[in-house]
């Protein structure tokens, strides 16, 4: 009797491990609430926050931050940002900065080279990939890795570097 007891508690503590690990890993809803949005006026771009502002005329999010394995066994990260055009005008492209922390290499400058017309959304059909076998961009794997693993966005920040606006 005390075999069955000894495993059914082990069971149990292990479905329950199991579980609170899962749930640090982070998911692709925690990234919804990075946003970062920007006013515009005649096509310049006049403030941003990550804050709440009404009615923002561009909008840039995280929605890609996941790990992968490449066929060759490396470890990496695929990082894409999208950009919301609320501007009244077709944009060709947009440069970002996205900071993972406080240093200078754990930061990616993401470059959305498509069009997005007015009240369109750019895709995350191409997005960066942060391999862990590139040196100098180990520190940035390191902290990808451990945001993943903690499921902690405090310091994720957003940063429009340049806007590309159609010539009408």
């Amino acid at each position: 009797m005390s075999k069955s007891k000894f495993f059914n508690f082990f069971l149990i503590f292990i479905l329950f491990a199991s579980n609170s690990f899962a749930n640090s890993y982070l998911r692709p809803e925690f990234l919804k609430v990075i946003e970062y949005g920007c006013l515009v006026e005649e096509k310049s771009v006049v403030f941003c926050t990550d804050g709440d502002i009404t009615d923002p005329h561009l909008i840039v999010r995280l929605p890609m931050l996941e790990p992968i394995i490449l066929s060759n066994g490396i470890d990496a990260f695929r990082v894409m940002a999208t950009l919301e055009n609320n501007t009244g005008y077709n944009l060709l492209g947009a440069s970002v900065r996205v900071f993972f922390g406080e240093k200078a290499d754990q930061a990616v400058d993401i470059l959305i080279s498509e069009k997005i017309i007015y009240r369109g959304t750019s895709t995350t059909n191409k997005s960066y990939l942060i391999r862990s076998d590139v040196p100098i961009k180990i520190p940035l794997y390191e902290r990808l890795n451990e945001i993943y693993l903690t499921a902690d966005i405090s310091e994720i920040r957003i940063r429009l570097n340049e806007l590309i606006f159609e010539d009408t």
